[in-house]
């Protein structure tokens, strides 16, 4: 009878600790493995940490390589897998240029654009030496056209040159937890700019706290000088009128990676959504029936 009850005992106490759910639980780095979020990795800015479990998988194959999916009206991770994989970021660097730039500058200073901006390959709004634009007009252009040479030229009204401006991302970067991020330029042609999905979550989110931010990531078309149409490259504001932006990039090294959001309505109440995915070999179209 005495062994019985020490068996019993022992069940129960065991029951009891099972029972205890950890407050924060550590984030699996395994490929399919349950993600669950850590409490040592810093979350988007006002996001609170979730004390559950998200899933690692989701009910459909996907293109990209590691991803992340927030609602960010209740603070809630609602999927991640491989969150702090580090790859190329692409045009998604840009997310931190505007972030600065936004800070730093006024919006109605005039740019005079210098022969390094206006001889930065890839995508651009046809700038040359000597034209002018306002920084508002540049962050219109860095955001819709994921024009490189906007990039440049603000990153020099800045800070003076290009070099000082990127150590002012990287610095920021780390002001704001982006752990996994090193930046090398203020566009993304280099593969080195690279960091996490979890990491282009924290700086979109800090960008979505910004109004004129949300307003110039939804603009699907607007004129600027020299352009006088300018579409946004993001083709999910085109397929779905929820969605509010955020950001596209591709490089050869990056592949595509999407930085998106919508706000839905769910049991009368808007939620607003954002997630990230990176890596994705597919092709645009692939990468946004994924989002």
């Amino acid at each position: 009878p005495w062994a019985l009850f020490v068996v019993i005992a022992a069940l129960l106490i065991a029951a009891g600790l099972h029972a205890k759910k950890p407050a924060r639980a550590s984030i699996s780095h395994a490929g399919h493995a349950h993600a669950k979020m850590a409490v040592s990795h810093p979350h988007p800015a006002g996001v609170a940490i979730p004390p559950s479990h998200v899933p690692a998988t989701l009910p459909f194959p996907i293109g990209e390589n590691s991803g992340v999916l927030w609602n960010l009206s209740s603070g809630r991770l609602l999927w991640s897998y491989r969150p702090h994989l580090t790859q190329p970021y692409a045009s998604t660097t840009k997310l931190m240029t505007i972030y600065l730039a936004e800070k730093d500058l006024p919006l109605l200073k005039n740019i005079v654009i210098s022969p390094q901006a206006a001889g930065t390959p890839g995508s651009d709004i046809r700038m040359a030496v000597g034209y002018r634009f306002t920084v508002r007009q540049l962050l219109y252009a860095l955001m819709l056209g994921s024009a490189n040479d906007a990039s440049v030229a603000l990153a020099q009204a800045d800070s003076g040159s290009v070099p000082a401006f990127v150590a002012k991302m990287n610095r920021t970067a780390k002001l704001l937890g982006m752990t996994n991020t090193t930046y090398a330029d203020s566009d993304g042609l280099s593969a080195g700019s690279r960091g996490s999905a979890w990491d282009l979550g924290i700086i979109a989110r800090a960008n979505m706290q910004n109004p004129l931010f949300r307003k110039i990531v939804r603009t699907k078309e607007t004129s600027l000088p020299h352009n006088p149409v300018l579409r946004n490259l993001n083709g999910l504001l085109f397929m779905d009128p929820t969605v509010t932006g955020i950001k596209t990039g591709w490089t050869d090294q990056a592949g595509f990676n999407l930085v998106f959001a919508a706000t839905r309505t769910i049991n009368g109440h808007p939620v607003t959504l954002m997630g990230v995915i990176m890596h994705g070999q597919q092709g645009f179209p692939p990468v946004y029936q994924d989002a």
